[in-house]
């Protein structure tokens, strides 16, 4: 039961941060579920739970995507996804936990550090923060915060940004399963419990995203993916060093 309600919170916090800000399912649901779950299967299901997610998103605003910009991100990050499953495949237990959160950790650093860059709309930035994003899907869970840095630095405006990519993320979960050959698996009750979580936190998400101010939504993204992420690292090393 415990695990149950702890995947069903996690779930629901991240589908409706993601409704709100565009993204943050993975930012917020990875740490927590890798700890229920372990590092392989807990990125499988964030990987499959962020594409219903995404999907059910995407299909509320297909018609407003920028689809060239997402395709010039969206081919390197589904070829990095091949290097990403084989990292994944040979790394297991408490090391794989804290390697998770330094990844969490760095991405989001990455993106402040990124704010100010002005020479930012070259393509080349855009292929390197898909290739770093669609590594980190398969190994971590997290594909977001190196997408996010790049439109914060090419000044990608913020509904734009976060109704195009939905499909970026739909894609990229779809080929992280692909590239480790299956799906997850859980408990029945764990799938209805997740599932149910998601759509009540996007019918929140729908109800609270006019009303909440951008910079409120995007910090409180943050600062939960930070704790779930310092969390899951010291979980990590207490059972890798016990």
């Amino acid at each position: 039961m415990a695990a149950l309600l702890g995947l069903s919170a996690a779930v629901f916090v991240g589908a409706s941060t993601q409704r709100i800000s565009g993204m943050g399912f993975a930012l917020v649901s990875s740490p927590f579920l890798v700890m229920v779950l372990g590092p392989f299967h807990g990125v499988m299901v964030v990987n499959f739970l962020g594409a219903c997610s995404s999907f059910l998103i995407l299909i509320q605003v297909f018609r407003d995507v920028e689809y060239k910009k997402i395709l010039l991100m969206l081919i390197p990050a589904v070829i990095m996804t091949i290097p990403g499953a084989w990292v994944a495949s040979r790394l297991g237990g408490p090391w794989l936990s804290v390697g998770i959160a330094v990844m969490v950790i760095l991405a989001l650093l990455s993106s402040f550090m990124v704010r100010n860059l002005r020479a930012a709309q070259s393509k080349g930035l855009a292929i390197g923060a898909g290739a770093i994003s669609g590594f980190m899907s398969v190994t971590a869970g997290v594909s977001g915060p190196a997408i996010a840095g790049y439109a914060v630095a090419s000044r990608w405006p913020q509904a734009k940004f976060a109704i195009s990519v939905q499909l970026y993320f739909f894609v990229l979960a779809i080929a992280s399963l692909l590239a480790k050959g299956g799906m997850p698996e859980l408990h029945w009750t764990q799938w209805t419990g997740c599932l149910v979580a998601m759509v009540l936190g996007i019918l929140l998400g729908n109800y609270l995203a006019p009303k909440i101010p951008e910079k409120f939504s995007r910090a409180f993204v943050i600062i939960v993916a930070f704790s779930g992420a310092i969390t899951l690292m010291i979980n990590g090393l207490t059972q890798a060093l016990a």
